[in-house]
């Protein structure tokens, strides 16, 4: 093994070269959809285990080259479908999991932040397997995901709220097979599970400590402050760190140690299916709600905006027996469900934005030509195409201090030349008139239901989150 230390694509990469190759997985990378394969091996899912990792940025996996260790998580990716290219469809963790359980936009169901839910009645992906006979559970850390508020609790026979006090990805999983223990030896069931410990606070345990930052010329923490949204100042932890941290950088590998003190988590997980014979007939989905910012565009710790960094997430499809994918095409988190829905024989519904990804998969279908993201509030919303992003700014604000919203402002960047999105181009030209084009009709297509106003709404848990002031 070598020790590392570099700057990549702005993200600072410290931590283990592990003696292993690539994923021995074919790789789908054509726009347009080629002939199906014999050779893909696509079975049934049983029972599934949906894991979402709040505030998980895709580039600090281990295997998608970023700086964490994360040998659970690599290995669900070189023996599953790994999608390369997933972006949220909200940069907020209420919005961002009512697309990803109803596979309808933020447009539709109306929840654009996190003290409200989907309304009463809206079809779920929980209560599709419900209807299947799977046993279904929900494990969440966050009270702004209980279902009082979120409302996402619609088709779970159960949910273990989450405390005040924020539950350890340990915690978790003990709760998840202490769940699974209840269950017949015989039921296949459905199994949410939110992990929490990645989203600031970044409190990493002892066992999984951040790593020394030796670069040569690291970020003064007094940037970081600098350019703090009103909500982090006011933050009694952000105050306290940018006070004693000295570099953002060193904030940074506190948050890295917390993605891997996840993944060594998993790890248990998986050990505690196979001790019950579970492992061969439970699928795993891995994916996020949105990523974090680390100094891009001067957004520090936090997932404002819909770049890269706050909305391109992991998705990993791990089904026992399925041939390995590496899939570099656009997808988004509406299709997660659909997915789900046709690997255990279940019908989808209507109306559903999201695509299956079986058939991607299988080379029956080609990758998204487009995939959507809004932001909190209505505030910008953003699509993203073969070469190009568009980000509308349709309020006015200024949130967010290096970085202000300015109603009817459009950034465009050209993505083949500029992957980081950091030089905007200019609304014009054959690229913008593209995005433009499929922008409109995103905004002219959607359902517009109303939000639930939440019943019980946690906000001293929303201000240590750093959400509200």
């Amino acid at each position: 093994m070598l020790a590392f230390c570099t700057m990549k694509h702005g993200w600072l990469i410290c931590g283990v070269l592990a003696a292993c190759g690539q994923p021995e997985a074919r790789t789908v990378t054509s726009v347009a959809a080629p002939a199906e394969s014999p050779r893909v091996v696509v079975p049934p899912a049983k029972s599934i285990i949906l894991i979402t990792i709040d505030t998980l940025r895709a580039d600090v996996l281990g295997y998608a080259g970023g700086a964490a260790v994360t040998p659970v998580l690599d290995d669900l990716a070189r023996r599953g479908w790994a999608f390369d290219r997933c972006y949220a469809n909200s940069m907020l963790t209420n919005p961002s999991h009512a697309s990803l359980m109803t596979s309808v936009y933020p447009r539709d169901h109306g929840v654009y932040d996190n003290e409200s839910g989907i309304a009463d009645g809206v079809r779920t992906l929980a209560a599709s397997m419900q209807r299947q006979g799977r046993r279904t559970t929900a494990i969440v850390n966050f009270p702004h995901l209980n279902p009082e508020v979120a409302n996402l609790g619609q088709g779970f026979e159960r949910v273990i709220p989450a405390a005040r006090i924020e539950r350890r990805a340990d915690d978790t999983v003990k709760l998840a097979l202490s769940a699974i223990d209840e269950f017949d030896p015989g039921e296949e069931f459905f199994v949410w599970l939110h992990f929490s410990d990645p989203h600031a606070p970044y409190d990493p345990t002892a066992e999984h400590a951040p790593r020394p930052v030796t670069l040569a010329h690291p970020t003064p923490m007094a940037t970081a402050a600098q350019h703090a949204p009103s909500f982090q100042k006011k933050n009694v932890w952000f105050k306290e760190v940018f006070k004693t941290v000295k570099t953002a950088e060193e904030l940074q590998a506190r948050y890295v140690a917390e993605v891997e003190g996840v993944d060594a988590a998993l790890a248990r997980l998986l050990a505690g299916l196979n001790q019950r014979q579970r492992a061969e007939r439970t699928t795993l989905v891995v994916t996020s709600d949105h990523g974090e910012n680390f100094g891009e565009h001067q957004l520090y710790f936090n997932h404002g905006g819909l770049y890269q960094t706050a909305v391109h997430v992991p998705l990993i499809v791990a089904v026992p027996g399925a041939t390995p994918m590496r899939i570099a095409g656009q997808v988004e988190q509406v299709d997660v469900t659909p997915t789900l829905l046709e690997l255990v024989g279940a019908p989808r519904w209507e109306p559903m934005r999201g695509h299956s990804l079986v058939g991607l998969v299988a080379g029956r279908e080609p990758p998204r030509e487009f995939v959507f993201s809004e932001h909190m509030l209505g505030q910008l919303v953003a699509v993203r195409g073969h070469g190009g992003t568009l980000i509308l700014h349709r309020k006015t604000s200024a949130q967010f201090p290096s970085y202000r919203f300015v109603a009817g402002r459009r950034e465009v960047y050209d993505t083949s030349s500029d992957p980081d999105e950091l030089h905007d181009v200019g609304p014009e030209g054959p690229l913008y008139d593209t995005l433009q084009a499929a922008l409109n009709t995103y905004l002219e297509a959607g359902l517009n239901l109303v939000a639930r106003p939440s019943l019980l709404s946690d906000r001293e848990s929303l201000k240590h989150l750093g959400y509200v002031e």
